[in-house]
């Protein structure tokens, strides 16, 4: 039977959803891409939320008692034992700064009803679903229909790949597909950027910092071409931490511990009061605090029952916070802030010596602070020091725009590490003194293990530029087929001097298991050989192909530069 009409996938009709999801608050923003100038939305109606319009909403999720239905959003009951930060389990490798409470991950884990993979594709899921109900609201039904749908998820540029494939895995759980991914403050510079292009010049280079819940992400950006779009590379690879909003409402949760002591918190922490005045400390004192020491701000706990401690400022369950204590609860943050912008602008003045920084950007829940950017501003005298106005949704605008390559988009990025594998290598006697050697059953030759880099930290890299790392392998004439299944370690390394040879020090560390498969391959394309014995052999020779996506690697396989066989990484 003839179908009516085009099915989704047919169609050239796409609609980009874009999720930003946050340690603390998510969005949703979209566009449908083929509209000749098309705009990007913000989905504002949320279940459970305050006011008529809500651009984002808490990254809470709350299980019931047989793990199998859960609430979400603004829809969790706040004075229930909830699920926070389950985006930072997603990558427990990110190192967390002295200041904060310690996190017991493994304590966390065996909390949690299900494992953090499974736990994030419930609220994507549960964010993505809802989201096309309301998308399908603004636009006819049969166009709603025919539009392919593609998924766009913005992930911190500081995690690791088995973070972001995480990312991944939990999307697809969800069952959404096809997803990209994108790193935060790409997104933001983006958008911020685009928002901007009147204003800007070739050869313009910003520091973006987006400051968020959790982590604080940091890339620097030069403008390459206004015209016939927005295009930019990055400068130099990309730097963060852990020095995000839900540190400082952390930082609170203990000092309002140490004002009422250990007895009284543990009652406090029950009442609906306590949840009250964190939402005050974070929706109102944070976001007003200027930096001035002798103003006051008020934070109330109602229906508790404290103990007056009129020279602590505490007095019928009202806390007085002079600016002073505010400034104290800050302090650690803002020094983390600071010292990453600082380095991402000595890393550019290095890069172009003789421009340097024309601006600095400000995005991100925290990257509202007026605060901070006062801060900043002193810090960077003569440097422009932006906070868009609508920062909070530069980065979920941007990552919807990212799929829209006609307006905008980055076309270099900067290795953020070092990237290759381990090789056996004719035996040198200086370069290899001290390392473990063996003979070939080949060729005979004396052989060390040595490691090959194929993509060094700082690397300008474009965007879809396929890096080859060759590998090759001896095999027996009289070969099994799974004697084509070959297992490679890529590695990776942090360190501005990689190493020559693998230590199981920090210097080097796995970044993920890649399993290549040659089955389908006919002999006919390896290269025939006589080993030191005269027994016949085959050399096959393959190339791994990496492709770095804005934040992921994709895998491939050639021979000969023509793509065979198949190929599957493991970050497990």
């Amino acid at each position: 039977m003839a179908a009516d009409g085009p099915i989704a996938w047919e169609s050239d009709e796409k609609l980009i959803i874009a999720l930003d999801f946050g340690t603390t608050f998510s969005g949703i923003a979209y566009c449908f891409a083929n509209q000749r100038d098309a705009k990007v939305a913000a989905v504002v109606d949320w279940p459970g939320a305050e006011g008529d319009a809500a651009p984002k909403i808490p990254t809470l999720i709350n299980y019931s008692a047989d793990g199998k239905d859960f609430t979400w959003g603004a829809s969790v009951d706040k004075m229930q034992d909830n699920i926070v930060g389950v985006k930072l389990l997603l990558d427990p490798s990110q190192e967390r700064p002295l200041y904060l409470p310690m996190l017991n991950y493994k304590r966390t884990l065996k909390n949690l009803p299900k494992p953090p993979v499974a736990i994030a594709a419930d609220f994507i899921g549960a964010v993505y679903n809802h989201a096309l109900v309301e998308i399908a609201k603004v636009v006819p039904k049969n166009y709603f229909a025919l539009c392919q749908k593609h998924f766009v998820l913005s992930v911190p540029a500081v995690w690791s790949d088995k973070a972001k494939n995480a990312t991944m895995e939990a999307a697809k759980m969800a069952g959404i597909f096809p997803v990209s991914l994108i790193k935060e403050p790409e997104a933001a510079a983006l958008y911020t950027m685009h928002s901007l292009d009147f204003s800007l010049n070739v050869g313009d280079a910003f520091v973006v910092c987006d400051a968020g819940g959790g982590t604080v992400d940091l890339i620097s950006y030069e403008v390459v071409a206004l015209s016939p779009r927005l295009e930019l590379k990055e400068l130099v690879p990309g730097t963060g931490g852990m020095a995000g909003s839900l540190g400082l409402n952390q930082r609170f949760e203990e000092a309002v511990k140490s004002l009422v002591g250990d007895d009284q918190y543990a009652e406090l922490r029950k009442t609906k009061g306590y949840a009250l005045a964190l939402k005050s400390f974070d929706r109102e004192v944070k976001r007003a605090f200027r930096g001035g020491e002798e103003d006051e701000y008020f934070v109330n706990f109602p229906m508790a029952s404290l103990e007056d401690d009129p020279e602590a400022g505490l007095e019928e369950n009202c806390w007085r916070l002079t600016g002073k204590e505010l400034k104290d609860l800050f302090a650690p943050l803002i020094t983390d802030i600071l010292r990453l912008i600082q380095d991402q602008v000595n890393s550019v003045k290095i890069k172009r010596q003789n421009n340097g920084v024309t601006g600095i950007f400000l995005v991100g829940g925290f990257g509202s602070s007026a605060y901070l950017k006062s801060k900043v501003g002193t810090q960077h005298p003569g440097v422009q020091v932006l906070q868009p106005t609508d920062a909070w949704a530069a980065i979920v605008k941007g990552a919807a725009l990212s799929q829209l390559p006609r307006q905008a988009t980055v076309v270099a990025t900067s290795a953020t590490k070092h990237y290759g594998t381990k090789a056996r290598s004719v035996y040198d006697s200086v370069i290899d003194a001290g390392v473990p050697k063996t003979v070939d059953p080949y060729d005979g030759r004396l052989r060390a293990s040595r490691m090959t880099w194929f993509i060094n930290m700082g690397d300008d890299i474009l965007r879809d530029q396929k890096i080859k790392f060759p590998f090759f392998r001896s095999i027996d004439e009289n070969y099994e087929p799974n004697d084509l299944l070959f297992t490679n370690m890529l590695y990776e390394c942090a360190d501005p001097n990689a190493p020559i040879h693998y230590s199981k020090g920090d210097k080097i560390g796995i970044n993920c298991k890649v399993q290549t498969d040659l089955r389908s391959i006919s002999d006919d394309r390896f290269k025939e050989r006589r080993a030191i014995d005269g027994r016949p052999y085959y050399e096959v020779h393959y190339d791994l192909v990496i492709t770095l996506k804005s934040a992921l690697m994709t895998f491939s396989l050639e021979m000969d530069g023509k793509p065979m066989g198949s190929v599957e990484a493991s970050f497990n």
